[in-house]
């Protein structure tokens, strides 16, 4: 299964305007935050992200750091990669501000 998906951003979440698309993962277990870590490292050595970024797990949590801002990845959390930067987002922000359908125009 696939932990790595693809989510349109619906509703303008801080900086990020609504509209592009991002990929994202959930922090729903020990093995998946594995995957996140592999992933979060993997972006870093292909310099996808705009700033060198380093993860590190703590039981079914991950420190996330970046310049601006540092981020704490819990359990529950989604990691959130958008424009070059990363963002953690809580669960209940994720589902009202991002989907897996793009969003429908007024």
């Amino acid at each position: 299964m696939t932990e790595i998906n693809l989510y349109w951003t619906v509703r303008a979440y801080g900086e990020l305007k609504a509209g592009p698309m991002v990929e994202a993962a959930r922090n729903t277990s020990t093995a998946v935050l594995e995957v996140i870590r592999g992933w979060v490292d993997q972006l870093d050595a292909q310099a996808v992200l705009h700033t060198p970024t380093a993860i590190t797990v703590h039981g079914d949590t991950a420190t996330i750091r970046q310049p601006k801002p540092e981020l704490t990845l819990g359990a529950g959390d989604w990691i959130v990669h958008a424009s070059g930067r990363l963002l953690a987002v809580n669960d209940d922000a994720f589902r009202a501000d991002f989907s897996t359908s793009p969003r429908a125009h007024a």
